[in-house]
């Protein structure tokens, strides 16, 4: 029994990391502490059935998927409208285009509102590679210190160790795809 929970909890930890969803964020889709999360990740506490369903939903997951990772992870269609929203900042939505578990590859789309930025002058996450498409509107992209001015069709690929930051210049809504590879964790802030 301990050593089910305790896979449980891995695979929960692993689906949230992949997906670059904080604890934090996790506990508040799913309306659970972030210590509720933070045990049942850890294999310290038994999540009720009611939990794990919201766990699972705010992964994007199927209650089945969540207990085996041997649940076909290709060939699965994801509707616009079911894209699970990941990190937000003030006026910046985040979807999942990728299903999870994605072992080697996250890719989202991002919208921002004008003005809106994600990233910082000093935010880095992991070491993987990042490439950002522009679907639509102008951004502006600082990365270690360079600015890049980036319009539909343009990309730009880096390390996410180097810091970046985007932020929205234009009058519209502007949308962005994020591809990164291997997925990352975000930093702690």
């Amino acid at each position: 029994m301990d050593d089910d929970r305790k896979a449980l909890g891995v695979r929960i930890r692993a689906v949230r990391r992949a997906h670059r969803i904080s604890l934090r964020a996790l506990a508040e889709t799913a309306e659970l502490s972030p210590a509720s999360i933070s045990q049942i990740e850890n294999g310290k506490a038994n999540a009720s059935f009611d939990a794990l369903r919201r766990i699972a939903s705010a992964l994007g997951l199927t209650f089945a998927e969540l207990f085996d990772a041997s649940q076909p992870t290709t060939g699965r269609v994801l509707r616009r409208e079911e894209r699970p929203l990941l990190v937000t900042e003030e006026g910046v939505r985040s979807y999942s285009i990728t299903r999870p578990p994605v072992g080697e590859v996250d890719v989202a789309v991002t919208e921002y509102e004008p003005g809106a930025f994600s990233g910082g002058h000093d935010y880095t996450h992991g070491n993987s590679r990042e490439v950002v498409i522009v679907l639509r509107g102008t951004f502006s992209f600082e990365l270690g210190g360079e600015e890049f001015l980036l319009g539909p069709g343009d990309s730009l690929d880096f390390r996410t160790n180097i810091s970046h930051m985007i932020t929205n210049v234009g009058e519209e809504v502007g949308e962005a795809v994020w591809v990164v590879s291997p997925p990352s964790t975000l930093r702690q802030q």
